[in-house]
C-alpha cells in the first residue's frame, strides 16, 4: 500500500505543469501594519484613511462593526459616507442602523423636520425608546440620510420601543377602552423600564393573544397592523431570549433582518445602492458569528460580487478608553464608564506585538489579512471566539486605548 501510494504521488507531481508547482512556493509572509487613521464628518486622512478610501472605491457595501456606546464609530461611518459620496460615478449612498424600521421611519422624519433638536426633544422623557439613534452620534451619522429619505432601519423594535409605538397606534383610534388599554401599557413599560426591570415590559410578557386582540381593534388599518406586526415579531425574539432558546432567537433575529433589508434593497436595486451599514460587529463579519449563526454579514459578498462590486468589512473596537452603557437610575437611562478590552489584546498578544506599542491617545487601523495569517492554526484556534470571529470576518479593525464614549441626548 505504501508503495502504491508513493507511486501515485510520483506521477500526480509529474503531471502538473511547471507553473504550477513554481506556484506552490510559500509567498514572503505579509507585514503587520498598524497605520494611523483619522477621521471626522469632512472624512478619512493618514495613512490608515488613505488605506481605506482606496478599498471603497469598488466596494457597494460598508459594513461597520462596531463594540456599541462609543462616539468613534459614527465619527469613522461620517468619514465613510463623506468619502464614498465623493467618488466619481459614486452611486446613490443608503444608511442601515440597528434600529426597528418603525421606530426608524419616525426618528427619520423628526430629523429630517428638525434635526438633532427635535429627536432629542421627541426622546424627552423616554430615553429608553431605542437604541443607538437616542446617542447624538449616530443621530449626526443619520441625519444627511434621514434627509434623503436613504435611512433603513432593519433590526426587530427595542425593548423601549413601545413608547413610542404605543403612542402611535393611539393617533389610529378614538375608542376609549384601546386609548386606555394602550396607555396602561405605556405606562407601565415606562416605569418597569425606568426601574431597570425589563422582564415585566411589554414585549417580554405580551401574548399571541394579546396582539391578536390589538389586531381585531385595527381591522383594515394596514398602517395600524403593520405597527403591530412589528411589535408581535419583536416579542416572539425576546421571549426566546429570555426563554434561554439563544440560537433561536439569534436565527429569527438574523432572518428579520435580512428580510427587512433585502425588500429594502429590492425597492431601490435600479439604482444599484451603496450602502453603508453600521450595527454590532456580531451582525457585520463574515462567517459563523460567535453566537453560531450566519448574519447579515456573511450576506452581503456574494449580493456585492453579483453586481461585480465588494463588501468592505471594518471593525471598530477599542482597547480601552470609556463607554456609555445602559444602567438605569432615578435620574438617567445610560451612564458613562471605564472599558477595558477583551478582544483586541489577545490578538496582539498572540502575534508577540505589544499592546502599549500602540499609541496612546487617537487611532489606528490594522489591515486583518496580515495579522490572521501570522496566527493561522493552532493560534487561532486558541483564540476565544469574538478575537476569532473578527479576526476571520473582517478586512480592517479600527481602534484606540483612548475611546470616549457616545453622548446620549438625555446627557445633552
Amino acid at each position: 500500500m505504501t508503495i502504491w501510494k508513493s507511486a501515485f504521488a510520483a506521477v500526480l507531481v509529474a503531471a502538473l505543469p511547471l507553473a504550477s508547482l513554481a506556484a506552490a512556493d510559500p509567498a514572503p509572509a505579509e507585514p503587520v501594519e498598524i497605520l494611523p487613521i483619522a477621521f471626522s464628518a469632512d472624512g478619512l486622512s493618514g495613512p490608515g484613511g488613505e488605506r481605506l478610501r482606496a478599498e471603497l472605491a469598488n466596494a457597494q457595501f460598508i459594513a461597520l462593526g462596531e463594540d456599541h456606546g462609543f462616539a468613534g464609530s459614527p465619527e469613522l461611518g461620517m468619514a465613510l459616507a463623506h468619502d464614498a459620496a465623493a467618488l466619481p460615478g459614486a452611486s446613490p449612498l443608503y444608511h442601515v442602523v440597528e434600529v426597528g424600521p418603525v421606530t426608524t421611519r419616525w426618528a427619520a422624519h423628526r430629523l429630517r423636520d428638525g434635526g438633532l433638536d427635535a429627536l432629542g426633544r421627541s426622546l424627552a422623557g423616554r430615553p429608553y425608546a431605542m437604541p443607538f439613534l437616542s446617542n447624538a452620534d449616530d443621530a449626526a451619522l443619520a441625519l444627511p440620510f434621514a434627509r434623503a429619505g436613504r435611512l433603513w432601519g432593519i433590526d426587530q423594535e427595542f425593548v423601549g420601543g413601545p413608547a413610542i409605538l404605543l403612542d402611535l397606534l393611539a393617533e389610529h383610534t378614538k375608542d376609549r377602552a384601546t386609548l386606555d388599554l394602550l396607555a396602561a401599557w405605556r405606562d407601565k413599560d415606562k416605569a418597569a423600564l425606568g426601574a431597570g426591570q425589563f422582564d415585566t415590559i411589554l414585549l417580554q410578557t405580551a401574548t399571541p393573544a394579546d396582539f391578536a386582540d390589538l389586531r381585531r381593534r385595527f381591522t383594515g388599518d394596514v398602517e395600524a397592523l403593520a405597527i403591530i406586526d412589528a411589535l408581535a415579531n419583536s416579542a416572539t425574539i425576546y421571549q426566546l431570549n429570555d426563554s434561554g432558546r439563544y440560537l433561536e432567537n439569534n436565527e429569527v433575529r438574523a432572518a428579520l433582518m435580512r428580510d427587512i433589508f433585502l425588500r429594502a434593497f429590492r425597492d431601490a436595486a435600479p439604482n444599484r445602492p451603496a450602502v453603508l451599514f453600521k450595527m454590532g460587529a456580531y451582525h457585520m463579519g463574515r462567517g459563523t458569528t460567535p453566537t453560531s449563526i450566519y448574519d447579515i454579514g456573511s450576506l452581503l459578498p456574494g449580493l456585492a460580487a453579483a453586481n461585480g462590486k465588494t463588501s468592505l468589512h471594518i471593525a471598530y473596537v477599542p482597547m480601552a478608553g470609556r463607554v456609555r452603557t445602559v444602567k438605569p437610575s432615578p435620574t438617567a437611562f445610560t451612564a458613562v464608564a471605564p472599558y477595558e478590552d477583551e478582544a483586541i489584546g489577545p490578538i496582539l498578544d498572540a502575534a508577540g506585538i505589544a499592546r502599549d506599542s500602540l499609541p496612546a491617545t487617537g487611532h489606528v487601523l490594522i489591515p486583518l489579512a496580515p495579522l490572521r495569517h501570522k496566527l493561522q492554526g493552532k493560534a487561532l484556534r486558541e483564540l476565544a471566539s469574538f478575537p476569532r470571529f473578527l479576526l476571520l470576518g473582517f478586512d480592517y479593525l479600527v481602534t484606540t486605548r483612548d475611546a470616549k464614549p457616545a453622548t446620549h441626548f438625555e446627557a445633552r
